[in-house]
């Protein structure tokens, strides 16, 4: 029986060759006039699937109460705006006013029915209504 200590049969690798052929291209923001940034090596897409799957598991895991919830919710309302308004497509818009309701549906949870009065719940209603707009002119200009 081998043990976790003994020798291994193959050879360590190099750090090199375990990130492959292509470097890793980090996330990066150019500062840009006004106040903007512009974002460089960002994938959207990836980063919705990866906060589906954490907030699903924290669900699944710890209930609607648990206080990471809220939060990552509201962080995946703003990836699905985002994609909205590169695709042009107001599905998304409509997929973050979800989000955001799913947010606030954990911060009663949390807090019971006095979360309704709170300024955070109060912000996520006009955060819900800003893209309800958004996604109102995004389907006169005609986008899906």
């Amino acid at each position: 029986m081998k043990g976790i200590f003994d020798a291994s049969e193959t050879a360590l690798g190099r750090l090199e060759d375990a990130r492959g052929k292509d470097p890793e291209k980090l996330v990066y923001y150019e500062q840009r006039p006004g106040g903007y940034v512009m974002p460089h090596n960002v994938d959207n897409d990836r980063c919705i699937e990866f906060y589906e799957e954490c907030l699903e598991d924290l669900v699944e895991n710890f209930g609607m109460a648990h206080a990471g919830v809220a939060m990552i919710a509201q962080g995946l309302a703003v990836l699905y705006d985002t994609k909205a308004g590169l695709e042009k497509k107001s599905a998304y818009y409509e997929r973050a006013i979800e989000v955001l309701g799913f947010a606030q549906q954990a911060m009663v949870q949390q807090m019971g029915p006095g979360a309704m009065a709170s300024p955070h719940y109060l912000e996520l209603e006009g955060r819900k209504a800003k893209l309800q707009r958004k996604k109102e002119g995004a389907l006169q200009r005609g986008s899906r």
